[in-house]
């Protein structure tokens, strides 16, 4: 009798670190997501056969109807709840207006180092992410006050 071998691939996913006037595009989850409430910044799963570029323009489009232009990869990490994260810099066209979509996205928001710091209510991986720059683990070359 064979039985399946147990799967140890760990779950991927993608963020995007988007700036514009020196601040961070931060959201706020639906309630009807996982995680529901949290600050974070945008992204979600991969895909299969999908790369994480590939894979962060459509996140974006899905959840804020943004189309932006990867930079490239800045950072990744491993969050609490064993998901692999890759944290790719992107542009965003100054003249792009992030939309919501409700079914995961409640607010956005545009946030300086400052208030982000000061924010309760955020999903692990965003002060992990600040930490890790504060350290110098993540190299953005980007002035965020």
């Amino acid at each position: 009798m064979n039985t399946p071998k147990p799967t140890t691939r760990r779950k991927r996913g993608v963020v995007g670190v988007i700036f514009r006037d020196s601040r961070l595009l931060i959201i706020r989850r639906s309630m009807s997501v996982a995680a529901p409430g949290k600050l974070c910044l945008p992204g979600g799963g991969i895909e299969m056969g999908e790369s994480e570029s590939e894979a962060l323009v459509r996140e974006m489009d899905e959840e804020l109807a943004i189309a932006v232009e990867p930079i490239r990869l800045c950072w990744r990490s491993l969050t609490p709840w064993g998901t692999n994260l890759a944290w790719w810099l992107a542009d965003l066209d100054c003249q792009a207006m992030p939309t919501a979509n409700p079914d995961e996205v409640a607010e956005i928001h545009w946030m300086t180092r400052q208030q982000v710091r000061a924010s309760r209510g955020m999903l692990a991986s965003l002060p992990t992410f600040v930490d890790a720059w504060d350290q110098g683990d993540v190299d953005l070359q980007v002035d965020w006050r």
